[in-house]
């Protein structure tokens, strides 16, 4: 009866282990060296929805998109607009243009597009030389570097190795940074009433051959 309990206690153990690795089996698929459905974007809205951004419009080097928020209530979606377009590997300018309805703050959020499967794929895009016309943007080109080897005056929750400071990524000086739709660059600024101003920015996808290595990412 023993060697019964136990050879049955070994086969209820190896079932077990068989379905756990089963389930958590994945499949590494190689990342295309070039994205072709990377997007640089930029965000900007009202601080607490305070006020809508009127006759908003965009444009730039490449096919640019402009909407509002449609994923927010209807009493805020005025409130919150974006601009986006594809990039490839080399740099493209991206603006968006727009009157605020009231004076306040309003956040510059620079960022990739949303996309499917986030959890696996990154879709990762260079920023660099944000600027802003109507209004005061510091460190628009990421040269200031705060204490904890940032860009100085924006809130960015990236690694240091995201954050290229040697001129080989560069659009223009030494410094840009590597984002994407979850981790983007954010700065707030103040606006005035009925006050034209246009946020732009250089953007270009983020290749393998940048760091010169292969990776790879697992797919469920």
């Amino acid at each position: 009866m023993l060697i019964v309990a136990i050879v049955l206690v070994c086969v209820v153990i190896i079932v077990t282990v068989s379905l756990f690795l089963r389930r958590k089996t994945v499949k590494i698929k190689d990342v295309d060296t070039l994205s072709k459905d990377r997007s640089g974007r930029i965000d900007i809205y009202s601080q607490d929805m305070e006020f809508e951004l009127i006759d908003v419009k965009a444009g730039g080097t490449l096919k640019a998109r402009c909407d509002y928020a449609h994923w927010l209530d209807s009493k805020d979606q005025q409130k919150h607009w974006f601009a986006e377009g594809g990039v490839g590997s080399e740099w493209e300018n991206l603006w968006i243009e727009f009157t605020p309805s009231a004076s306040g703050y309003l956040f510059i959020n620079l960022r990739g597009s949303f996309y499917d499967n986030v959890k696996h794929y990154h879709h990762d895009v260079w920023v660099d030389d944000c600027q802003l016309e109507g209004g005061a943007l510091r460190n628009g080109d990421f040269e200031m570097i705060d204490p904890d080897s940032k860009p100085a005056y924006w809130s960015w929750n990236g690694s240091k190795d995201r954050y290229s400071t040697d001129g080989s990524q560069a659009h223009s000086g030494q410094c840009c940074v590597l984002i994407w739709h979850d981790i983007p660059l954010l700065q707030r600024i103040e606006v005035r009433a009925q006050k034209r101003y246009k946020v732009s920015a250089w953007f270009k996808a983020y290749a393998l051959a940048d760091k010169k290595r292969a990776k790879k990412e697992v797919v469920q």
